[in-house]
């Protein structure tokens, strides 16, 4: 059965947090070796990757006493924490390979410039695994506004009828509802917050999620 994923980027394609803690432990060592405190103090001031970088990194310098230019630092930043991104595990392609063996289409649609985020797409390695890709920053509109599912889905020549969105952001599962089309949330030890507004899966990973589409198919 033919089928469209739309598979957010961060967090779920790509292992953003696991590269942010590595990013911090060698900032870290930089910065404030003897600071017991500082990488949990750059994980909570970086909210997942939520919050401004000019607000994160003016608050950084001031809590370790900076005096580099903040552009400079969020320059340094996004290259060395795309850097940092592991490989997407071949557990991961193998199953995105399969379903594009049997008509599958599969894009990236994910929120955040459009060459930051291009590079971390060209950093896992993945364009060979994909048919399309939509950048918030690319397209001016961001998840969870109907628009971006829809020019995804028409980039990939399909409808949303028989779509996925796999993904761990509320934005995802808000998108999805939107525009119809099912949803899985990687919970990543959290607990779905909403009560008028559900996923329709819940899973702990992403090769958990594409199990999880195998059997709904």
């Amino acid at each position: 059965m033919a089928g469209l994923l739309l598979l957010d980027l961060d967090n779920t394609l790509a292992d953003r947090e696991g590269a942010f803690l590595a990013w911090a432990q060698i900032k870290v060592d930089e910065w404030a070796p003897n600071d017991p405190g500082a990488v949990a103090y750059l994980i909570e001031q970086d909210d997942d990757g939520n919050r401004p970088r000019c607000e994160f990194f003016s608050d950084v310098c001031g809590r370790f006493g900076l005096q580099h230019p903040v552009d400079a630092l969020i320059a340094g930043y996004r290259r060395e924490l795309c850097d940092a991104l592991p490989p997407v595990p071949e557990k991961i392609a193998e199953r995105l390979r399969a379903l594009r063996a049997s008509d599958w289409k599969v894009a990236v649609v994910t929120n955040g410039a459009a060459d930051v985020q291009a590079q971390k797409i060209d950093r896992l390695a993945v364009l060979p695994l994909l048919d399309a890709c939509c950048i918030s920053g690319e397209l001016g509109i961001r998840k969870p506004d109907p628009r971006i599912f829809e020019i995804a889905a028409a980039r990939c020549g399909e409808s949303l009828a028989d779509a996925w969105m796999v993904g761990d952001g509320e934005v995802d599962i808000v998108g999805a509802h939107r525009v119809g089309v099912r949803s899985v949330w990687l919970r990543r030890g959290r607990t779905w917050a909403r009560s008028d507004l559900t996923p329709d899966h819940i899973a702990d990973g992403l090769d958990e999620a594409l199990a999880l589409l195998d059997q709904a198919c």
